[in-house]
């Protein structure tokens, strides 16, 4: 009996003095593995060393190891519910024991719901985890992305060691890295990728005109094009995905990967999972995809500017140790932030923005009707409709109401805590800012659940909170790629109204697409059947 008690003591020192301090998600693999030697180790010692029945050296060092788990775990929930200074915000009583009760809880995908629903009940500040908060204040912002950017949280290590410039926490390296990036994003190198988007911009109005007027998938083919797209800015290559009208095998991979695993499910429990052979395939056959198109195009010039060139040609400065740069696995990391970032986030606002137009025929007469005078020119650009304020405020709508990333990152307060208007934040607490909570918010946005594009032109005053709006995240760590986003997007749009007239599909309710659509860090569409019926003349 003495040995267990003194286990349990050592299990509850542990959690004291070692656990409770620090991180140690990366190291969840290493404790199972160490575990499970001592575990043996102890019963082959009884058994060889002092003689003991294999029965007996079973039951006592199970006991004994159960004993030192069991000290461990008391002391863990003692501190999450009586100790933990996090216990004064509200939220669900089984998130003051575990993660995994959000992870559980949004089995079905949908976090940005689940999310919604959770601050109508508590509030701006709500508890979904021992040490994590969700956070809808805007207020936040300022403090957590201003001059100041707050450290990522450990979220961010999931895919190590495949950190890509947005996943990579030390901030010195994110900034090196952004400087690499940055001439990719540059107002010349848009202009080269206008023309190429262009290109596809017409393959799609030409493959919707051969619908005839009958009922098209929007969800589906937003994705096509996006991926079509993503494809020859990233890597200079065509996956003709438009043309077959069938999705490419690697972005069925890409969603059926991230659908696996449940959203912001426990770090240290998606480490152990990346480390059980085949528990994680789908990831892995996707990393890759990734990796094989970084060679292709390390080892292929194209015609045109796209970004992994522009990256090439500042890579030999980052003194990575690498000769072949595919073989760096941040530069893997890199590729897979192209192919993410650059097709879901895009098929998504391009999807919700079409399906509210489809609802409301007369902001598509309005828009058109602001359209046709900047488009007047055959070679018209984004140059010329840039600045068109409806077409920029259905766009910002779309984004607002459905944004690509709906349950945000997450961060950690800094060291010594924080204090955001009257309430404080404790040091070393992770949250999240979800912007599908914050954008349908009444505080945030008067009519904040109706489509109003005027809000972001002829009447400001309908924004109540001007940080409420971060679809691209704020700050020095903001998207890259946002006025890349904005050209693609503002310039298909154009061209779509300038073809079509767009309605709702017989029976189409927005059902689907409203509830359906899955939440796996980016949004993964539900579908929507709408009528693009070709304007005569």
């Amino acid at each position: 009996m003495a040995v267990y008690l003194a286990a349990g003591a050592a299990g509850v020192l542990s959690h004291v003095l070692y656990f409770h301090r620090g991180e140690h998600h990366m190291w969840a693999p290493t404790y199972i593995q160490l575990f499970s030697v001592s575990l043996v180790g102890s019963i082959v010692a009884l058994t060889k060393l002092s003689n003991w029945p294999l029965s007996a050296a079973i039951t006592t060092t199970s006991a004994t190891f159960g004993s030192f788990f069991f000290g461990a775990f008391a002391s863990l929930l003692v501190y999450r519910i009586f100790l933990n200074p996090l216990n004064k915000f509200p939220g669900p009583w089984q998130g003051r024991i575990t993660q995994m009760w959000m992870a559980m809880h949004t089995k079905n995908m949908d976090l940005y719901l689940k999310n919604e629903a959770l601050h109508k009940k508590y509030g701006k500040y709500v508890r979904v985890g021992p040490n994590v908060l969700s956070i809808s204040d805007p207020d936040v912002y300022d403090a957590a992305f201003g001059k100041h950017v707050w450290a990522k949280a450990e979220w961010y290590d999931g895919s190590k060691p495949f950190d890509s410039m947005h996943t990579v926490r030390d901030k010195a390296i994110h900034d090196r890295r952004r400087r690499i990036w940055a001439p990719a994003f540059s107002d010349k190198a848009l202009r080269e990728y206008e023309t190429k988007v262009k290109s596809y911009n017409d393959k799609l109005v030409e493959r919707l005109r051969q619908f005839g007027g009958g009922t098209v998938n929007a969800s589906k083919w937003f994705n096509l094009y996006s991926f079509d797209v993503m494809g020859q800015l990233a890597f200079g290559k065509d996956y003709k995905m438009m043309d077959t009208g069938e999705l490419h095998w690697a972005l069925i991979l890409l969603n059926e990967g991230m659908e696996a695993v449940p959203e912001r499910m426990p770090v240290w429990l998606f480490r152990v999972l990346l480390a059980i052979p085949f528990a994680a395939g789908g990831l892995f056959k996707f990393l890759k995809f990734c990796r094989d198109e970084l060679e292709w195009r390390v080892n292929n010039k194209v015609e045109g500017g796209d970004i992994t060139g522009w990256l090439l040609k500042g890579y030999g400065s980052l003194n990575t140790g690498y000769n072949n740069p595919a073989d760096d696995p941040m530069f893997q990391g890199d590729s897979r932030l192209i192919i993410v970032a650059g097709s879901d986030t895009t098929a998504a606002t391009m999807t919700f923005l079409f399906y509210h137009l489809a609802n409301k025929p007369e902001e598509i007469k309005k828009l058109r009707d602001e359209l046709k005078p900047l488009t007047s020119s055959k070679d018209w650009s984004d140059v010329d409709i840039k600045n068109a304020p409806r077409l920029n405020g259905a766009l910002n709508e779309s984004l607002r109401l459905h944004p690509p990333v709906p349950s945000g990152v997450e961060r950690l307060v800094p060291k010594g805590g924080a204090t955001v208007g009257e309430v404080v934040l404790p040091e070393g607490t992770q949250f999240w800012m979800p912007q599908y909570v914050i954008g349908r918010d009444e505080d945030n946005y008067e009519r904040a659940l109706d489509f109003v594009p005027e809000r972001w032109f002829s009447k400001p005053e309908m924004i109540k909170h001007k940080n409420a709006f971060a679809p691209f995240s704020l700050g020095s760590e903001g998207c890259i790629g946002k006025n890349l986003a904005y050209m693609e997007m503002r310039t298909l749009t154009a061209q779509l109204l300038l073809n079509f007239d767009v309605s709702l599909a017989p029976g189409e309710d927005g059902h689907r697409l409203l509830y359906k659509s899955r939440d796996h860090f980016t949004t993964g569409l539900g579908q929507v059947d709408l009528i693009f019926t070709p304007l005569s003349g």
